[in-house]
């Protein structure tokens, strides 16, 4: 009933997982990241409208969909928010903002049973098989197999990047550049910024000298090189794209594919309306 953790049995056959980031919350977009490839899905509560309630039903259409489920808390030491994302069936935790190993020790002691922490029972849960019978099973399963991310997103971060490494919870860690580099105060600039590349590439050795895998890639506009680079630089685990994202990317080429389409004929197209929306 209680299946390993596939992104780390991926880890250990040298193979390379790809996952998305899901913020709609729609089943029916995370049955086609299953249908079409992908190994995981991150399903953020951080910045999108996601919760406890709706995790559930998107936990069990991942894993229909064969894919590993993941959920990013909207805290990264919040109690209630791991346990609730770990008891609808998460195979795992991202910790956004992580700044110490204290953190993950905080967000550690909320995820497992003792004696490696101090969360509740509570047989009368999904991930548990809803079983007082399988509990004692689940717990072993829990402690052995769930794992926690921390997103590395904050120059004290950085700074404490060989502590953090250095735990035996931590196995996977993420790269977060876009806000690093606000947090720096180089604003959108990201990959770009100097400063952000001598911290990806202080995580990223740190990181393989401690035998942890790094979650990254080119985010926003994957292409064969960009992906390649990304191998050559060190990460093991891809996240590519997000589904807003990726959405209103085919939109922008739908709409272009018409206009230029019509250019020189006699046909034409109303001006959009003006929604008012910023970034339109």
């Amino acid at each position: 009933m209680f299946k390993p953790n596939r992104l780390i049995e991926m880890l250990e056959r040298g193979e390379i997982p790809l996952g998305m980031q899901c913020f709609t919350g729609d089943p029916a977009l995370v049955e086609v990241l299953g249908l079409t490839g992908f190994d995981f899905v991150m399903l953020d509560c951080e910045h999108s409208g996601n919760n406890a309630r709706g995790l559930e039903g998107l936990i069990r259409v991942s894993e229909q969909a064969g894919l590993a489920p993941f959920v990013r808390v909207p805290d990264r030491a919040n109690e209630a928010d791991i346990r609730r994302a770990l008891e609808a069936g998460a195979s795992g935790i991202f910790l956004p903002m992580v700044r110490s190993a204290e953190d993950v020790k905080r967000a550690a002691d909320a995820a497992f049973f003792p004696p490696l922490g101090s969360r509740g029972i509570c047989p009368a849960i999904r991930a548990a098989g809803y079983s007082l019978r399988t509990f004692e099973e689940y717990a072993a399963w829990n402690n052995r197999e769930v794992i926690l991310i921390p997103m590395i997103e904050h120059p004290t971060a950085v700074e404490n990047i060989d502590e953090i490494c250095a735990m035996e919870e931590v196995k996977v860690i993420v790269f977060g550049g876009g806000d690093l580099s606000y947090a720096m105060g180089e604003g959108t600039s990201m990959m770009k910024s100097p400063r952000v590349q001598d911290a990806y590439r202080k995580v990223l050795s740190t990181a393989k000298r401690h035998g942890v895998a790094v979650v990254g890639g080119p985010i926003l506009d994957p292409t064969p090189e960009s992906c390649r680079k990304s191998l050559d630089d060190g990460i093991t685990v891809f996240c590519l794209g997000l589904d807003t994202l990726g959405f209103r990317h085919f939109c922008e080429q739908t709409v272009e594919a018409l206009n230029v389409g019509i250019e020189g004929t006699n046909y034409r197209r109303a001006p959009a309306p003006d929604s008012g929306f910023p970034g339109r």
